[in-house]
């Protein structure tokens, strides 16, 4: 890095929020060996990200210095430790005065710490004696379950799905068996049985298409024969195209069943419901947006008339993709109309619902709160820049409302990213 000028400017990125076990993982692994300041340093300027848009606004260096109190020699000395166990890229920009940009990067889990060749064997000659029992703070405790007996309920044990009925969702009274998720309720050995003549083999799935095939075929009560040829026609290249098979199985559905095909976004988990209406506005509010389905959500807000199709099978798309509780979407959709001038964006509201998936947005309450900060963001955000920072802006969700940013320092950050 050249030499550092309080009057430089600069600005920080990253591609992840860092997480408590990244955060673990720079204060026991990586600080033995680059020290206190310069792991100061990284966990100060993660400090400054915006959860929206993990990037910072551009600030002076000597902002730096005084928060974390360094002279330019130790921060200097900091960034370059930094640089050397990859936990930041710097690059810069020479105008009249430096621009530079950070890129934060996230630590490598325990694991693969620990399997470094470099890191690991320095850490070793750091700590010496005390380096097992800084090991150990990243084991997980296993109990042997050779003595106990599973008695989780699975899915289907406790929960019937009526497409054609308004609560699509009911609870039935049930005995505890030996599953453990939702998908274990459908069986896949019939599947397999057979797909050879089909030119299929198991081999073709992962795990994660054999879940996507559980899931589906338990969404629209889809039989494991019936299944093998809605996956034979969902293939491309020999590889299972999840979103193909999710139309494929909504066209069987709607096949199957003339009287009226309820799509999934007129579900309403039960599991995250209040029990009871609160008092305050809010309250009634949260009380009303985990009451409802998605679909009916949609029809209140175009004053009773049926929803765009256009629309419906947006919010369909993220239900099924991102797997978002219904709660969580009706946030979601308020959010994205009242960003988006009452309309939906598809890719907008799929690269916010994503963002609120990372985040593991589980509950209404949640999800208000994340939509709050967003809309104040875009509202604030931008206004009260100086001159120096219009070469170094911000990239929005939405090319529509996007600010410029840095094109020379996006492109030499593309090639990590």
């Amino acid at each position: 890095m050249k030499k550092l000028l309080t009057s430089d400017v600069y600005q920080v990125r990253s591609s992840y929020m860092l997480d408590l076990i990244g955060y673990k993982t720079v204060l026991q692994l990586y600080q033995p060996l680059i020290g206190m300041e310069a792991t100061a340093l990284y966990l100060t300027l993660n400090s400054e990200l915006d959860q929206m848009t993990l990037t910072k606004s551009p600030s002076l260096i000597s902002r730096l210095c005084k928060l974390s109190g360094f002279s330019l020699n130790s921060l200097q000395e900091s960034f370059d430790k930094l640089e050397a166990v990859g936990l930041v890229c710097s690059y810069v920009k020479q105008t009249n005065d430096n621009r530079y940009l950070f890129d934060l990067k996230m630590p490598l889990s325990p694991q693969e710490f620990i399997n470094h060749q470099i890191l690991n064997r320095l850490l070793k000659d750091r700590l010496k004696d005390e380096y097992e029992k800084t090991i150990a703070i990243f084991q997980t405790y296993n109990v042997n379950l050779n003595d106990y007996q599973e008695m989780t309920a699975s899915f289907t044990d406790v929960f019937e799905i009526h497409h054609h009925e308004k609560n699509i969702l009911k609870e039935k009274k049930y005995k505890q068996k030996t599953h453990n998720s939702i998908e274990n309720s459908y069986d896949l050995t019939l599947f397999y049985q057979g797909i050879e003549n089909l030119q299929l083999s198991k081999k073709m799935f992962d795990q994660e298409d054999e879940k996507i095939i559980q899931q589906l075929g338990i969404l629209y009560h889809i039989n494991a024969l019936d299944m093998q040829d809605l996956v034979k026609q969902s293939m491309i290249e020999n590889h299972l195209n999840s979103r193909l098979l999710a139309q494929n199985c909504r066209n069987y559905y709607d096949l199957k069943m003339p009287e009226k095909f309820t799509e999934v976004f007129h579900k309403q988990s039960p599991l995250l419901q209040s029990e009871k209406q609160g008092e305050s506005s809010l309250q009634k509010h949260i009380y009303y947006l985990e009451n409802i389905s998605p679909y009916d959500l949609l029809k209140d807000k175009t004053g009773g008339k049926e929803p765009l199709k256009r629309d419906l099978q947006v919010v369909e798309s993220v239900l099924t993709t991102l797997q978002l509780e219904p709660g969580v979407v009706n946030v979601l959709i308020e959010t994205t109309l009242q960003k988006c001038n009452q309309s939906l964006p598809k890719n907008f509201i799929e690269a916010l619902g994503s963002q609120w998936k990372r985040k593991k947005i589980k509950t209404v309450q949640e999800a208000i709160e994340e939509g709050k900060a967003y809309l104040k963001y875009q509202n604030q955000q931008h206004h009260d820049w100086d001159d120096f920072t219009k070469d170094i802006q911000i990239v929005s969700q939405e090319k529509s409302t996007a600010d410029n940013i840095d094109e020379d320092a996006l492109a030499m950050l593309e090639k990590y990213d």
